[in-house]
């Protein structure tokens, strides 16, 4: 490998039903690093949970009809990535740093965090913690309250505990919430499992839909005509960058998965920058700086608002938002090499500044307690 290159695991694919989008992510992440700083090293995440490597994982093609044949079988062990062939192993790199590009749970959610950091690697991307915090939409209202930052009225509901109360926990939406009211799996994403219910009926049916994807479930007030603002953020030293607000335009209810990701003309379309008073433009671009802030965060991240009038609701933070949100920074792929040039050498300066901390050592615990056979020391 060239002097001075940095070998970087981008982890994508992932647990979750997001696994389609997290390779188009990671793949596009691969190959616009720029190769004369970095090598980089993909890393795919089965939806069962192995993990595979080789130059196949570089084109998104090879991946219709599955990848398995086409890579080898991998895995993270002291900051190295090794490679499985039978029942020999063998180091395919030692990784300089990581990038999450998993969507959704079993990746997003701290999963590939922890990974990174249990395996001492330098992480790119937003740690354990907030990504667990913000994976789960009811957790992530409590800390935007928590924050002094508004976000609409809602009500947890677990699969256990409305299968033994059903009824009570259907008064207690029509109760808090009214009509219509919007379901969501509390740990997914892009729009999966989402329904409005405009009466009991189809409130019913919508909870028992989003509990085929979790075990919780968000009941919020959903706002007619509101507008959907996004905003990303990322850490560049001790300065926290914020972009324009986007908003995103869509014919539907609520922001779909087509109109997210599949082709659909101008169900993809969006106003950018979002069409808004520099006051409201302000207040969504401040929330956004405080929440990634106050709960330490690294990497790049896309907070979600709703606006009724010029009232800002938080709604959601993305902590591998699509594409990594570089097209909030920069129209083009040159700019998206930048964006992951900037986030790795935070990564690895966030880990040399982690690395400096103390950690006791033979404290004395183990010491004390007498011989096999003898008594516990007290």
């Amino acid at each position: 490998m060239q002097k001075g290159v940095r070998s970087i695991a981008v982890v994508f694919g992932g647990m979750s039903s997001e696994n389609e989008v997290s390779v188009v992510t990671g793949v596009m992440a691969l190959n616009v690093l720029d190769r004369a700083k970095f090598r980089p090293v993909p890393v795919y995440l089965s939806q069962g949970g192995k993990m595979y490597t080789g130059k196949a994982l570089f084109d998104v093609a090879n991946f219709r009809g599955g990848i398995e044949e086409k890579a080898d079988e991998a895995f993270f062990l002291d900051g190295k990535l090794y490679t499985v062939k039978g029942k020999r192993c063998k180091e395919a790199a030692a990784i300089d740093c990581g990038i999450n590009c998993c969507h959704g749970a079993g990746g997003e959610d701290g999963l590939v965090s922890a990974l990174f950091a249990l395996n001492r690697i330098p992480n790119a991307s937003p740690p354990m913690a907030g990504s667990a915090l913000f994976m789960d939409k009811t957790l992530t209202k409590l800390a935007a309250k928590a924050l002094g930052i508004k976000a609409l009225p809602f009500l947890r509901i677990g699969e256990a505990e409305y299968q033994k109360r059903a009824a009570m926990a259907i008064r207690c939406a029509e109760e808090r919430l009214g009509y219509p009211v919007i379901v969501k799996p509390a740990r997914q994403g892009s729009s999966i499992g989402v329904l409005v219910a405009e009466n009991r009926g189809e409130l019913v049916r919508a909870v028992q839909s989003a509990f085929a994807f979790d075990s919780v479930l968000l009941a919020e007030k959903y706002l007619s005509g509101c507008r959907e603002i996004n905003c990303a953020a990322y850490k560049k030293g001790s300065e926290i960058v914020v972009s324009e607000c986007e908003e995103p335009i869509t014919a539907h209810k609520i922001l779909t998965f087509r109109d997210k990701y599949m082709a659909g003309g101008k169900e993809r379309a969006r106003a950018f920058p979002a069409d808004l008073p520099a006051s409201v433009s302000a207040r969504v671009q401040g929330y956004t700086k405080l929440l990634y802030r106050r709960l330490d965060l690294v990497g790049v991240v896309r907070a979600d608002f709703l606006l009724a009038g010029e009232e800002v609701y938080f709604n959601e933070m993305n902590t591998v938002p699509g594409s990594l949100a570089y097209y909030l920074f920069s129209e083009s792929l040159a700019g998206f090499s930048r964006l992951l040039e900037e986030l790795i050498g935070q990564g690895i300066a966030e880990a040399r500044a982690a690395s400096g901390k103390k950690m006791l050592k033979n404290c004395g615990v183990l010491t004390s307690l007498r011989a096999k056979g003898g008594k516990r020391g007290r």
